[in-house]
């Protein structure tokens, strides 16, 4: 049967075909889609469709270029963690990829870009990068979303997984239940402030960048709403020492995110709270537990790695995306686009890596 490209309006329907398949992902969703429309963009949601039945999809947004060039306005159009299709030899890629490039030339779009939700422990990363290239496509070094993540497999009952954490994680966890740590779930608007003013105060001192509390407010809004969100903190003595976000899609859990406060920090909360996360994740009945970014390359010094460190502790192991896939409509603008980008980046990597320092400093301070 030959493939019709179609707008599908329907969640049920959107999100029934992305858990179905391996390479679904949360990015995709169609409550994500409704994250990117409320900071702006843009979406389609484009099925694939072979006798009425969807066998490919791509939530696909549109956004601004942003050009220090008065009176000249592009777009870009971005694949977060997709397209997903059932097969590698279905017709569907190509024909979402041609249905793509009409919209494209409609929005005045340089670039599309991709990310497909295929990593190194897929069998066929390699084809699947073959098949991008012989569509056109070619491999940007700088990913919107992180590359690598860890993940941890969570089917094993939470005794054995509890088991298998680092010998001193394991032993935190027990810390922090003996120094009378309470995880408890937000349920209030009072809650949900103090997991912000937390966030906040994270992203102050680890500078990293965060969206205004409104937007944190629709990702719980939208997800939990279907009890595939939670929000935990993690109390002392009645005050907020550390918080989660996690997001349930299909037969995974995403870490979203995470903050803790400046002090208390000897009563281990986080790792106790992280435990109870996992915990949440198997009630839900997930088999794996996304971390979410670590760094790239893995090796000390690099940006992310106390991150990493701490991760990796809980067991688990490293997923690395494949390339981003870029198709280059406007050469000339994009490679413009490109360098300030890259000049960017460079710029907030250095700033990144003196904070590593700064941690690795004060973590040797707290040694001696």
């Amino acid at each position: 049967m030959p493939i019709t490209i179609s707008e599908i309006a329907d969640r049920e329907q959107w999100n029934g075909f992305l858990t179905s398949q391996p390479r679904g992902h949360l990015l995709q969703s169609f409550e994500w889609g409704e994250l990117y429309t409320y900071l702006g963009a843009r979406v389609f949601r484009l099925g694939a469709l072979q006798d009425g039945r969807i066998v490919g999809a791509l939530s696909l947004t549109v956004a601004p270029v942003p050009l220090p060039v008065p009176g000249l306005y592009w777009n870009w159009l971005y694949g977060s963690r997709g397209p997903t299709v059932e097969t590698l030899t279905s017709p569907a890629l190509p024909a979402l990829i041609e249905c793509v490039q009409k919209i494209a030339r409609a929005e005045r779009a340089i670039v599309l870009r991709l990310e497909p939700n295929i990593a190194d422990d897929d069998p066929d990363e390699h084809v699947w990068i073959d098949a991008y290239q012989k569509l056109g496509f070619h491999a940007n070094p700088n990913a919107v979303h992180g590359r690598r993540s860890w993940v941890l497999d969570i089917r094993p009952d939470a005794e054995k997984l509890l088991a298998d954490f680092k010998t001193t994680w394991r032993q935190n966890v027990r810390v922090a239940e003996r120094k009378g740590v309470i995880i408890r779930e937000a349920t209030s608007d009072a809650d949900f402030d103090t997991y912000y003013d937390l966030l906040k105060l994270t992203s102050d001192r680890d500078a990293f960048f965060i969206h205004r509390k409104d937007y944190h407010r629709q990702i719980l809004r939208h997800f939990a709403s279907r009890g595939d969100a939670v929000l935990y903190l993690a109390e002392h003595e009645g005050e907020a020492i550390a918080a989660k976000m996690l997001i349930r899609f299909g037969d995974w859990c995403w870490d979203i995110f995470g903050a803790s406060s400046n002090h208390k920090r000897n009563l281990k909360p986080t790792y106790l709270l992280q435990f109870r996360c996992i915990e949440w994740a198997k009630t839900k009945g997930c088999s794996y537990f996304d971390f979410r970014t670590i760094p790239e390359i893995l090796e000390p010094g690099e940006e992310m790695w106390s991150v990493y460190e701490y991760k990796k502790g809980f067991g688990g192991f490293s997923r690395l995306n494949m390339p981003t896939q870029d198709y280059v409509y406007r050469p000339l603008i994009y490679n413009t686009w490109r360098k300030l980008v890259e000049a960017r980046r460079a710029r907030r990597h250095e700033e990144r890596k003196h904070v590593e320092l700064k941690r690795a400093a004060r973590r040797l301070i707290a040694k001696e």
